[in-house]
């Protein structure tokens, strides 16, 4: 998406929300000119969410991720295993603890998450857990417990001011292959979030990232147009109902989680 087509973008996207997340599959940090795609979103009054591998991360990235306009970092640190490498684990940790340590010698007021998402049984990859976690532990002075973790099963544990692991369970990407889960349950999509692909396509959720669910285009129509339109409506009142209108919607086991947390509520 051109920084001019971004910068629209932005002002329509300020009467739907106050922050954005820069990811949908993409990876902002290969960005040459990701400081430009920052600096629009803040012109916009708009805090940005970023979400990367970091396969690449150097000291080139510094700067630009000292932007104010950044309200979070997320590090998907089990990408590594779902990614060839010619990295060693170490060889990829390295450079990201090595940027966490500047950020803390600024004092950065964003949030950075250490993303472990395979805690799942069937999927979960402990030996390569431990070895992060025994990463973290020796960068960081922590004392983190694998056994502990897998037993209590936390969302968040503390590494320092505003550093954390974040974790969660395995999940396969919705895709119309798929298995159907089910026809009944809800979502947040078109609620808490939808999104924009980087052709201009406005999906539901982050996870629809081949346009499956194809609900308009920016370069044809307004987003309020988009996203007051009868398929997004139909959407939404379904998921009030616990109904899944959307065939991807109802392959998608990602979406489960969400009637857990009802549940427990």
């Amino acid at each position: 998406m051109t920084l001019d087509k971004f910068d629209k973008l932005n002002l329509e996207l300020k009467e739907f929300t106050t922050e954005l997340a820069y990811h949908i599959v993409g990876d902002p940090l290969v960005l040459s000119n990701l400081d430009e795609y920052l600096n629009i979103s803040s012109k916009h009054n708009l805090k940005v969410n970023i979400t990367t591998t970091a396969n690449n991360i150097n000291k080139k990235h510094y700067e630009t991720l000292l932007n104010p306009t950044i309200k979070q970092i997320n590090f998907s640190i089990n990408s590594y295993n779902a990614n060839s490498h010619k990295k060693s684990l170490d060889e990829y940790l390295e450079p990201i603890i090595e940027f966490v340590k500047f950020a803390q010698k600024q004092k950065h007021e964003y949030f950075i998450n250490f993303r472990i998402w395979n805690l799942d049984e069937e999927n979960s990859a402990k030996e390569f857990n431990l070895k992060v976690f025994n990463k973290i532990n020796e960068a960081f002075d922590t004392n983190i417990d694998i056994e502990d973790v897998y037993k209590n099963r936390h969302k968040n544990i503390t590494i320092d001011r505003k550093i954390f692991f974040n974790f969660d369970e395995y999940f396969n990407w919705p895709n119309l292959e798929n298995k159907e889960v089910s026809k009944t349950g809800f979502c947040y999509g078109l609620d808490s979030h939808f999104g924009v692909l980087s052709n201009g396509d406005v999906v539901p959720c982050c996870l629809d990232k081949d346009a499956i669910i194809n609900l308009g285009n920016i370069e044809d129509n307004s987003l309020k147009n988009i996203l007051t339109s009868k398929r997004v409506k139909d959407i939404q009142n379904g998921f009030k109902k616990d109904i899944l209108v959307e065939e991807l919607c109802q392959k998608c086991e990602y979406r489960t989680r969400f009637d857990k947390r009802l549940e427990d509520e």
